[in-house]
């Protein structure tokens, strides 16, 4: 939730405490705009606190990725490359098979399970001779299961990135038909309080929406242009009316 929402919410809160305070007279009710109105920020709430958790979760799975890709190239991918390039004579011409050299790092996610599928099938080839050089008889399917936990690592971060999408829209919709709810009950209100310029008066500042500071609003952004525009024409004509606006005496 951005600044700008945080105020329509707050000034949805303000309606609210408002109609408590202040009932509807005679045969007027709020019943189903207060319906509507207390639904939406029920699910406005909900939605921001989706959003702030789907964040933080989201975060918190970039680093549980990026542990993980450390620990592929520690554990497994480091380790397959030393002992290849021990297979290889210092004056052979013969250099590393492709899927058996060290990728440039850092990498990605997505980069790095491209690297590791091409690591485990190049040395599965030659996995005994990755035995008898030290590693664990089972190093393949260590290395298959260290991938698979990166694997759902990007899907849990995957997961979080929609639910924050899924809050994002959901609070626009919201804060949308929450301003409707509050046009339907400034009829009542008006109606219910016509004659107690008080009431009116609490009325409107409880419904609006405070404005971001240094944000001028479209009106009055409008009427400053105007008033410049006036000042401007006006300082044109009076200049013109000094210097040379009257018609030269004859002679």
């Amino acid at each position: 939730m951005d600044k700008r929402q945080k105020q329509v919410m707050d000034s949805l809160v303000r309606v609210q405490a408002f109609l408590d305070a202040h009932p509807a007279t005679g045969t007027l009710t709020y019943t189903h705009a207060r319906e509507m109105l207390d639904g939406v920020v029920d699910r406005l709430r909900s939605y921001a606190g989706a959003q702030l958790s789907g964040r933080s979760q989201s975060r918190a799975e970039l680093r549980r990725q990026r542990d993980q890709i450390a620990l592929l190239v520690a554990q497994h991918i480091r380790p397959i490359v030393t002992i290849a390039r021990a297979q290889i004579e210092p004056t052979s011409d013969v250099g590393l098979p492709e899927g058996l050299k060290l990728p440039r790092l850092p990498l990605g996610p997505t980069k790095m399970l491209a690297v590791c599928d091409s690591m485990i099938e190049a040395a599965r080839l030659h996995e005994a001779v990755f035995v008898e050089s030290g590693m664990p008889a089972d190093f393949l399917q260590q290395f298959v299961a260290a991938r698979n936990v990166l694997v759902q690592l990007m899907g849990g971060r995957a997961t979080q990135v929609s639910t924050q999408v899924a809050a994002r829209a959901g609070l626009k919709v919201q804060l949308t038909r929450g301003r409707r709810a509050v046009d339907r009950l400034d009829a009542i209100v008006r109606a219910s309080y016509r004659r107690d310029e008080t009431v009116l008066a609490t009325w409107a500042q409880a419904k609006r929406v405070q404005l971001l500071p240094g944000v001028v609003s479209g009106r009055a952004s409008a009427r400053a242009a105007a008033g410049t525009s006036a000042e401007e024409s006006s300082s044109v004509v009076g200049d013109g009316g000094a210097d040379g606006g009257a018609l030269p005496q004859a002679a």
